[in-house]
């Protein structure tokens, strides 16, 4: 009975440390905010709610944000896709730059994970990456013809949050983009004109 009795004491100061470790002890209270922070922006865009968007993206990004993205292309309906895309934004022009592309979808999708976290001895950074994969339904235009088409994209980023207490926001991000694009089922036949043709295979 004694025997059982320290079992269960032990059993009980374990899980106390556990329970501690992942929701009291500080550093993970700053890796479960940020964590919160990525879930909250994939909710938003969720609501399909472009203002509420640009909302919550503005107030996880400082107003010092700078932001690097890098996008790649692969295309079935296009050969020759060209370079990579890439751009540099302050958090005014991302802010501007994600609404400006969510008004030109039809629908969309997004999720993201935090994948690793590295706070900082003081405690008022930290260094991230996190991932998100996306998708979207939206219009290309091949020699002035609209075709519906579908995108999705993996994403992997890596940068900086600052915290204030507990609130993270994001200082610096350094983003690459991988964007595929497909025709939407009956659409195909729009590719065939020999005026897309020609531009596709330019």
């Amino acid at each position: 009975m004694r025997k059982l009795a320290i079992a269960a004491v032990i059993s009980g100061l374990i899980a106390a440390a556990f329970g501690y470790y992942y929701f009291l002890y500080p550093p993970s209270i700053l890796k479960h905010s940020t964590q919160k922070a990525l879930e909250d922006f994939s909710l938003s865009v969720a609501t399909k709610d472009r203002a509420k968007i640009g909302v919550v993206l503005g107030t996880f990004l400082t107003p010092a944000a700078q932001i690097h993205l890098e996008v790649g292309f692969f295309s079935l309906a296009q050969l020759n896709v060209g370079k990579a895309l890439v751009q540099e934004f302050d958090r005014p022009a991302f802010i501007t730059f994600i609404d400006n592309t969510l008004y030109s979808l039809q629908d969309w999708g997004f999720e993201t994970q935090l994948d690793s976290f590295n706070l900082s001895r003081d405690r008022k950074t930290a260094e991230l990456t996190f991932t998100s994969q996306e998708w979207a339904d939206g219009l290309s235009y091949y020699a002035g013809t609209s075709v519906n088409m579908r995108f999705s994209a993996d994403t992997l980023c890596d940068g900086t949050v600052v915290f204030e207490g507990t609130k993270p926001t994001l200082d610096k991000a350094n983003c690459r983009m991988q964007l595929r694009s497909i025709p939407k089922p009956g659409q195909e036949q729009k590719l065939q004109s020999p005026e897309v043709l020609k531009e596709l295979l330019r």
